[in-house]
């Protein structure tokens, strides 16, 4: 399994307290509420079964929202708690500029000068008037509040932004 999506859900285990195994056809975290399966159906489908109290529980999910999912659970706080299936459109760069526009830029420049003072930075926890964003170990996550949109993941380092022109501007 060496799509880019499970090394990623990797480096967000990590970031919260799950350890990870990879194995031939899936991988599983771990950690002290949560066992998280993850493996891939087809070309664009990803089974996710997870503990659910004394039972387990299993979601087919399309590529796009499996890290909705996954950080889901990831943050689930008991076993008991199930995951409600549901169909939203999962976030994306581009339509996150678009919604907060200049906040989401200076958001953009503000990881980037403290990863400019500690290349090191593992965490960073950022809130926006629509969402919540983190840093985490090169990787950004969206999540919005309104929970108008799926969560979604992204290699900060291909994060393009074009700056935006302000109306006075010329």
């Amino acid at each position: 399994m060496d799509k880019p999506i499970i090394e990623n859900l990797k480096i967000l285990s990590e970031c919260f307290n799950h350890k990870s195994d990879t194995f031939s056809n899936s991988t599983i975290f771990v950690n002290e509420v949560n066992k998280i399966s993850i493996q891939l159906e087809d070309e664009t489908n990803f089974r996710i079964t997870y503990n659910l109290h004394f039972d387990e529980k299993m979601l087919l999910v399309p590529e796009e929202t499996v890290y909705h999912f996954c950080l889901s659970l990831f943050k689930r706080k008991y076993d008991d708690v199930e995951l409600p299936f549901s169909i939203k459109k999962t976030i994306e760069i581009g339509e996150w500029f678009k919604i907060e526009q200049e906040e989401s830029v200076n958001i953009i420049s503000a990881i980037e000068k403290e990863l400019d003072y500690n290349y090191r930075l593992k965490h960073l926890f950022l809130e926006s008037a629509r969402f919540e964003i983190t840093y985490c170990n090169g990787l950004l996550i969206l999540e919005d509040k309104e929970k108008e949109y799926f969560s979604n993941v992204f290699n900060f380092r291909k994060i393009q932004i074009t700056p935006l022109k302000k109306s006075h501007e010329a």
